[in-house]
């Protein structure tokens, strides 16, 4: 698009909740039952959009059968109840599906909003760091800049675990100077933090891409037919009519004329998730969503700018899930010391954990990364990286005096917990009368 063109376009406009709650309410039923559907993560369905779903199931196998015995906890009230003429267990059944497909949404989304600010603040706090390994290995260890170039290079490349392994080996005995083991130590976690703050960046790009697919996703047709009721055929239908009605009537109130882009939407907005660069089953590309100016996306964006529910805490499934050495792992994952090898081993199942993307971030917030100042952060990187020294052996203590002996205490004294007060003289155990 050129500059001239940029420039011409007309603004885009400003969508707010009340205005989609507005124009939603004043279409038919089934088209506002779908609407709310389709945006299950930020609404949710009335009771009444629960009865009508109810009422509607007609599809034998859709509904909530099975044994009356054993059906809702062997509750066989609920199912023989009637409301309005529908059984109970049809308006639970819808119920606790479209509950659980929003739990479901909602719990994706904060996970990737959580994600998304934790590396933000990641890259923001990491940079400082690298900054001040730079300052100290160009003043106090006096490399010059070709040298911090050279670092710079071959930073991807440098078999960082094995020559801090190494550096820490000839440390332990004593076969290298103070100055010399700064100046590697310093170098090798310059270049740690160098691919430290090269994956961060991989890994808030994908994070970004995902979340953005995330946002322009909804309930796929599948997924609506097994909340409704009814077989998917049907649910398209509705489906389409009810996201071309909705685009018209917001097209309406914002005095705006429905474009090609809008009514895409139509055919697009139940999909499932909109993958850049594949389907929805070949997974995220790598490539950006195209994020158009349509009336469905605006209302997508202006609904996700308001906060979420915080989602029910659910235990973590994996084997070291609430141990003390995860919550280590995560805390120095959080403050930039976990070493690379067990943070890319780790990071996969963490990233797709919500507890555990919730620790992270409440270990990057308590530890304050981001609130250290230059000298503070100067003087960590040299405690950090200062050449471990060996304590001298304790010599052994010597052996305690006996505090009775001490004290003078007599024998007898020493013993009267376990032989009585009166041993010997007035019916103790060593008494030779009884009174």
């Amino acid at each position: 698009m050129s500059t001239s063109a940029s420039l011409t376009a007309p603004p885009q406009p400003t969508l707010t909740r009340e205005q989609i709650e507005t124009v939603i309410a004043s279409l038919q039923p089934v088209q506002r039952i779908m609407i709310r559907l389709l945006l299950l993560p930020y609404m949710s369905p009335s009771s009444d959009d629960i009865f009508f779903m109810a009422r509607e199931r007609t599809e034998p196998n859709m509904r909530a059968g099975g044994n009356i015995a054993t059906a809702f906890g062997g509750n066989a009230n609920i199912r023989r109840e009637k409301i309005n003429g529908v059984p109970k267990d049809w308006l639970v059944a819808v119920e606790y599906r479209a509950l659980q497909y929003q739990a479901h949404l909602r719990e994706n989304l904060v996970r990737l909003n959580l994600l998304a600010d934790f590396l933000r603040d990641c890259l923001t706090g990491l940079q400082p760091e690298i900054d001040a390994m730079a300052h100290v290995l160009s003043t106090e260890c006096e490399m010059s800049q070709e040298s911090l170039d050279d670092l710079r290079a071959q930073a991807r490349l440098s078999p960082l675990t094995y020559a801090l392994k190494k550096l820490a080996a000839r440390a332990d005995k004593q076969e290298v100077e103070e100055e010399d083991y700064r100046r590697e130590r310093l170098s090798l976690e310059y270049q740690a933090h160098l691919r430290r703050r090269d994956r961060v960046k991989k890994r808030l790009d994908q994070i970004t891409v995902e979340r953005q697919a995330a946002l322009l996703s909804s309930l796929s047709d599948e997924f609506l037919s097994e909340i409704w009721g009814l077989a998917v055929g049907p649910v398209r239908n509705r489906r389409v009519k009810a996201v071309q009605a909705y685009l018209s009537a917001l097209a309406t109130a914002l005095h705006a004329s429905p474009d090609q882009a809008s009514m895409t939407a139509a055919v697009n907005a139940g999909i499932g998730p909109k993958l850049a660069g594949g389907s929805k089953n070949e997974g995220v590309g790598s490539k950006p969503v195209d994020l158009s100016g349509d009336l469905w996306s605006l209302t997508v964006h202006a609904l996700a700018t308001e906060s979420l529910p915080a989602p029910t805490p659910k235990p973590c499934t994996h084997s070291e899930a609430g141990t003390k050495a995860l919550t280590a792992k995560l805390r120095a994952l959080a403050t930039y010391e976990l070493g690379e090898d067990e943070e890319v081993k780790i990071w996969v199942r963490t990233a797709q954990c919500l507890g555990c993307v919730t620790a992270l971030r409440t270990a990057q917030q308590e530890s304050a990364v981001l609130d250290r100042q230059a000298e503070e952060i100067l003087a960590q990187v040299k405690t950090r990286t200062a050449m471990p020294r060996k304590e001298p052996a304790a010599a052994a203590p010597e052996k305690a005096k006996d505090v009775h002996e001490e004290a003078g205490i007599s024998l007898d004294e020493r013993l009267r917990p376990w032989i009585g007060d009166d041993a010997g003289e007035t019916g103790g155990r060593g008494s030779q009368t009884w009174w």
